[in-house]
């Protein structure tokens, strides 16, 4: 799925930030389905010898980046749902009910 195809029901004043949003969305899912595989072999911590010779335990960086990435593509998703969310729709998705009943409407 593309990024228009996703944010084609947008209201077209904010469609252009919404796609914006919707491609980084998809680029950070891409990121995390090609190194998850990688992820599940890493290190939580690697063992690095201080300038003094002494051992120290420091995190890996690695898996901090990927939290990292997991973290900014769930804030990215939920943003984009709540652009998604019925008040973001564009009017032209009224009910058939409602544009009936407006055609019927006399005027006073």
């Amino acid at each position: 799925m593309d990024a228009e195809k996703i944010c084609k029901n947008v209201k077209p004043n904010i469609r252009p930030q919404a796609e914006t949003l919707a491609r980084a969305v998809l680029t950070l899912q891409k990121k995390i389905e090609d190194e998850i595989d990688g992820y599940q072999e890493m290190p939580l911590a690697q063992v690095l010898t201080t300038t003094q010779g002494e051992k120290a335990l420091k995190a890996n960086p690695a898996v901090q980046e990927f939290r990292a990435t997991v973290r900014d593509y769930a804030t990215a998703l939920n943003n984009l749902n709540a652009i998604l969310n019925k008040d973001a729709i564009a009017d032209s998705e009224v009910s058939s009910l409602d544009s009936i009943r407006n055609k019927f409407k006399v005027a006073k």
